[in-house]
């Protein structure tokens, strides 16, 4: 999809500072390198996530226990604050970098 081609890309150029065309065990091919891994993980983290978020979902609608709005739009609100967070506020941290991906 768009987001593993440009989310990749933001990671290793934007948050660890790497460059995919530089020398061999510089500084900045090492960091293209971090970013990647970090990229990796956050994206298993984020699978997992979203299994059990789709689990839970499902758990509640099939319960009837709340109307499919009051489920769904919680989803769009936090997704929106972690799209917000990730294009203003991560900076150059992998770690919050990962947070807002998953």
């Amino acid at each position: 999809t768009a987001w593993n081609i440009y989310g990749g890309q933001w990671f290793t150029n934007s948050v660890f500072h790497g460059d995919q065309h530089a020398p061999e065990g510089s500084e900045q091919k090492i960091a293209y390198s971090e970013g990647n891994a970090a990229f990796s993980h956050g994206g298993q983290a984020r699978s997992v996530l979203q299994l059990i978020s789709a689990l839970a979902i499902i758990t509640l609608l099939l319960k009837r226990w709340l109307r499919p709005r009051l489920v769904y739009a919680p989803c769009i609100f936090v997704g929106g604050i972690a799209s917000l967070l990730a294009a203003f506020a991560v900076g150059h941290s992998g770690a919050f970098a990962m947070v807002c991906m998953t």
